[in-house]
């Protein structure tokens, strides 16, 4: 049985002109403080990455932001993050998401998202870690990048696509119900 998910690591965008997502978004945050979950992030204040940071603190939950040293000059600081974590770089970031969280959540977003979301897999493919990484397909926004992993284990570029720990999650109370399981 899996051990109780008690921090998240979320990936998204910091980039949202059209602010889409932002109901769901925002529900997720709720759900998430409700379970008893922290979350640690990228530490933007713009995008869904400040919105979920905002949401989460609104409903009295924690929030650890982890920031490499050279966005600082780029990134205000949000009112209420419990923890702010400098990292000398994206690796170290990243590093540090990781070893920080039971679990991921990716949220729609650009290639930063992509390359959080694949380095995951990556890990759990090549067992450095097991934990679960679920995709907020909001809107079928994950279809593309799922059609992709199929294609792949199809070809057989892919070993066992059912060994990699990823599952797929239409709205934010079924990311929760599998955080649960």
């Amino acid at each position: 049985m899996d051990k109780k998910i008690k921090t998240v690591c979320v990936f998204c965008s910091t980039f949202n002109p059209n602010n889409l997502f932002i109901d769901e978004v925002s529900e997720l945050g709720r759900l998430l403080v409700q379970n008893d979950i922290s979350i640690i992030y990228g530490g933007g204040n713009k995008g869904l990455m400040g919105h979920i940071a905002r949401s989460v603190i609104d409903n009295r939950g924690k929030v650890v932001a982890i920031i490499p040293e050279f966005l600082m000059k780029y990134v205000e600081i949000i009112d209420g993050i419990d923890d702010v974590i400098v990292t000398k770089d994206m690796h170290e970031r990243k590093q540090k998401m990781y070893s920080l969280s039971d679990a991921f959540v990716t949220l729609p977003g650009g290639i930063g998202t992509l390359d959080e979301m694949t380095e995951v897999l990556t890990w759990n493919q090549l067992k450095q870690h097991n934990k679960k990484l679920v995709m907020a397909n909001y809107d079928n926004f994950w279809d593309p990048y799922i059609n992709l992993l199929e294609h792949l284990h199809e070809r057989e570029f892919l070993n066992s696509l059912e060994k990699i720990n990823y599952h797929v999650a239409s709205t934010s109370q079924e990311i929760l119900e599998i955080f649960n399981y």
